[in-house]
């Protein structure tokens, strides 16, 4: 009974590290063209942090629907234009979908993406100092 206490322990010790997806509730954040998401995240120490990350990195374009989707490595950048920032949570691009027709969509990257310590986390990719 002790080890299992110790490790309920342990795993609730992790929850707000494990917890911290969603950066839109500790991060200030807009939408800088052609592929960036750039914010201003509060770290564990409170203070202030600048950091840009790539969304190339984080963000597919589904091809029959032509809407945005999380995707590791998916470039959706490099073929959706007049991107911006959609609310607090969202961004909103128009891409193309499988019958070449324009269709305008929204991703909530709030849950995809998480503020660890400051820096931008999606699909293990990091984001830099800004």
């Amino acid at each position: 009974m002790k080890l299992t206490l110790s490790a309920l322990t342990l795993a609730l010790a992790a929850l707000p590290e494990l917890a911290s997806a969603g950066f839109a509730a500790s991060c200030s954040w807009s939408w800088q063209e052609p592929k960036y998401v750039v914010a201003t995240c509060t770290k564990k120490d409170g203070t202030p942090w600048r950091t840009r990350q790539d969304m190339n990195l984080c963000v597919g374009v589904d091809q029959f629907t032509g809407r945005l989707v999380s995707r590791n490595v998916g470039n959706a950048f490099l073929e959706c234009w007049d991107t911006r920032k959609d609310g607090n949570t969202d961004l909103k691009s128009t891409c193309w979908n499988w019958h070449e027709e324009e269709v305008r969509g929204n991703l909530n990257i709030d849950a995809y993406m998480q503020n660890l310590d400051g820096w931008l986390w999606c699909h293990g990719h990091r984001s830099a100092p800004y």
